[in-house]
């Protein structure tokens, strides 16, 4: 179990960990160590919030600070998928050319003028939190780091792969994906737990975002590349840290208007 999670931390982040030979039933649970990542992102956001409200800095700095946490921990590869995958529902070509596309090392334009646009709205988004979100609310926004991992683990062990090789399939292809698909349910369903207790109206909006965000990537991932690949899951991945962040500011409004 501690070789399948630091092949987990050492795939999904740039933390430093043992050098050892991937072997395949090291491979079996490790995706379900995937959450691990957004753990670790989570504890992080927390101590940096906690030191925020201590100190005096800016709204903005702030938020800048806290959208830099994730992409410096994970080294960029979800933000790498989310351009790549941006690139390839962008040609308006075919499914064999969208999945080369992703595979070609250049970037576009359009991948980097999406991934702008995402940044806009999720920094724009932080630093309103930063002003207005309540101390559980930014608990339920600490744990969605690991849902999205959870929810992102369970598509890859649950949808159907675009391709037979890539990244993705490397890491999924000798897991156990029956037991993986429960743990990762499981994680995702005590997170939700979590949330409720801590915050029920943020949680709600969470679970509905989840939810929605789920069924538009499988309806997306299949009508353009007929299945999911690992850049693909970046892509998700960014979408659901993005969206939680503007549920939660939409929940405090809300409330703040039907109080």
């Amino acid at each position: 179990m501690l070789r399948s999670l630091a092949i987990a931390i050492s795939m999904y982040s740039r933390i430093p960990m043992p050098q050892f030979e991937w072997k395949e039933k090291d491979m079996k649970y490790a995706i379900c160590f995937f959450p691990v990542v957004g753990l670790i992102i989570g504890i992080i956001e927390y101590l940096f919030w906690i030191l925020g409200r201590s100190i005096y800095a800016s709204g903005m700095i702030k938020a800048c600070i806290f959208i830099a946490v994730p992409l410096i921990v994970t080294g960029g590869i979800h933000a790498d998928g989310f351009i790549d995958t941006s690139d390839a529902f962008s040609s308006f070509k075919d499914k064999e050319q969208k999945l080369e596309i992703m595979k070609d090392p250049h970037v576009g334009a359009f991948g980097i003028i999406r991934f702008v646009i995402l940044l806009l709205i999720y920094l724009g988004f932080t630093h309103q939190a930063f002003e207005v979100c309540v101390r559980r609310q930014f608990y339920c926004i600490f744990a969605s780091f690991i849902l999205a991992r959870s929810l992102s683990g369970l598509a890859a062990v649950t949808l159907k792969s675009a391709k037979t090789g890539g990244t993705l399939q490397t890491f999924i292809k000798d897991s156990n994906r029956n037991m993986a698909a429960g743990i990762l349910a499981c994680q995702s369903v005590v997170l939700f737990i979590f949330m409720f207790i801590a915050n029920w109206k943020t949680a709600l909006a969470f679970l509905i975002c989840s939810v929605l965000v789920y069924i538009y990537y499988i309806r997306r991932t299949s009508m353009q590349l007929g299945g999911i690949t690992g850049d693909t899951e970046g892509w998700y991945l960014c979408i659901q840290e993005a969206v939680y962040m503007v549920a939660a500011v939409i929940v405090w409004h809300l409330s703040i208007i039907f109080m």
